[in-house]
């Protein structure tokens, strides 16, 4: 209930934020235009607060807060009463018309610009991209990549965390075969040498780490291979094994490594035979799992688990100058720019699956649980929320700003406006496919639940 309520304070803060922004770049350069606006409403539907400012512009608060609107004279295609043709959106040249429609993705993208210079230059701690786990044929160990390797390049593009190595390696599944990744072992302090991983064939599912699809699970510290915790009416507990343990093996095979024993535990059926070793004592066990879920998603447990040692090395606090943390900022806007718009593409062309696309309650979440992270988390989220919001809305769909640039370009190209008939057919299709859109994601997000 609290944590419901938490999400949904930050998706509200972080909405009104973004539409805000979006909707005062409409409004800016139509003021700066000459065309005279006549409403800035912050969500659609029955208004609920109005205030009229100096310039006469009605600023208003609406029902429905999933989106906004500046309505501006003429901008339907006509003349309004007592406005002269000079201040309406349908009188301005093509360059006004489509600078005013552009400027609201435009200033999303700006914003996002904005809070990466200022997380650049307050600092965050970031996770180096250590290697903490190499699984068992997968990619990661065919191409040689060992524990506690870091990886500080890919395809020649130096990283600093696994947020962008992740990023990174998304924006390439199946966009090339092997993908040169720069490694340096023992937490970095070994020698460099590089690695060809394959990235071809691979679909990005929801609920599925990018990651662990290649092989790779990050280091969070030194994971211990005993038993730290038996939880009492476990099935472990029942089976006998008790803190101090070490599992050996799982219906046979070998783990070695605390990963090794999650993994068996996941695939090993409902009934697994179970190696322990006890004070140089091997003995045999058989355990039972239960079924634990959460909401639909539900998984095999036992009933144990280790400690993970913090080692403080893996850790990265990065801050920079005023000048720096602005040129980083450029770089980091541009990353999310074209990681959404491959995003984009291999989702419509079917290498992601349809299923990770989300929608307000994904976006509540996210929103709530980076902000219980702290106050820099949320910028961060909200930077990449804001990204998303600009590109997505320079998509050719008729109702969003991209369909009407679009519009505007073929004006320019056959100096012939679509007629209003022809326009209004396109928008509402436009509008038929993100109303099905929304109603899908919003499917995902109940799934997910």
């Amino acid at each position: 209930m609290l944590s419901g309520l938490w999400n949904l304070i930050f998706f509200a803060l972080a909405l009104g934020i973004l539409i805000s922004f979006h909707e005062l770049g409409h409004y800016l350069a139509a003021r700066w235009c000459g065309v005279r606006v006549l409403r800035f409403s912050l969500g659609f539907g029955p208004i609920l607060y109005k205030r009229i400012l100096k310039n006469g512009c009605e600023f208003a608060l609406s029902a429905i807060p999933l989106g906004g609107y500046v309505k501006m004279a003429g901008e339907g295609g006509g003349e309004e009463a007592a406005v002269p043709k000079s201040e309406c959106f349908a009188y301005k040249s093509l360059k006004q018309r489509a600078l005013i429609i552009a400027a609201g993705p435009a200033f999303n993208i700006v914003l996002a610009f904005v809070l990466y210079a200022l997380i650049n230059f307050v600092g965050v701690s970031v996770l180096r991209p250590v290697v903490g786990d190499v699984i068992p044929g997968s990619r990661a160990e065919a191409a040689g990549l060992m524990l506690y390797d870091e990886i500080v390049a890919v395809d020649g593009k130096d990283v600093d965390s696994w947020n962008v190595t992740a990023m990174l390696l998304v924006e390439r599944f199946n966009d090339q075969d092997k993908v040169e990744l720069g490694v340096r072992s023992d937490l970095g302090t070994g020698a460099p040498r590089n690695v060809l991983i394959s990235l071809s064939g691979l679909t990005l599912s929801p609920q599925q780490n990018p990651l662990q699809l290649i092989g790779l699970r990050p280091c969070a510290g030194k994971v211990s291979d005993r038993l730290t915790r038996v939880e009492p009416g476990s099935p472990a507990y029942n089976a006998g094994l008790e803190t101090g343990d070490r599992i050996v093996s799982v219906n046979g095979k070998a783990t070695p490594s605390w990963y090794r024993v999650q993994d068996a535990v996941a695939s090993g059926g409902s009934r697994l035979n179970v190696q322990v070793e006890r004070d140089g004592v091997i003995y045999q066990s058989e355990i039972f799992p239960e079924q634990r879920c959460e909401g639909q998603h539900c998984r095999p447990v036992i009933g144990v688990g280790v400690d993970i040692e913090p080692m403080a090395e893996l850790m990265r606090i990065k801050s920079y100058g005023p000048v720096d943390a602005v040129v980083k900022a450029a770089a980091d806007t541009g990353r999310m720019s074209l990681f959404i718009i491959s995003s984009t593409y291999k989702l419509i062309s079917g290498q992601i699956s349809a299923d990770n696309i989300s929608g307000p309650i994904a976006i509540a979440k996210g929103a709530g649980q980076s902000a219980s992270f702290g106050f820099i988390f949320f910028l961060s989220f909200l930077a990449a929320i804001s990204v998303n919001l600009g590109i997505l809305n320079l998509l050719p769909i008729p109702v969003l700003d991209g369909g009407q640039l679009l519009f505007i370009a073929y004006e320019g190209i056959t100096g012939l406006k679509p007629s209003p008939k022809v326009q209004y057919a396109l928008s509402l299709i436009g509008f038929a496919l993100i109303i099905a859109l929304s109603l899908f994601a919003v499917f995902n997000d109940l799934k997910a639940l």
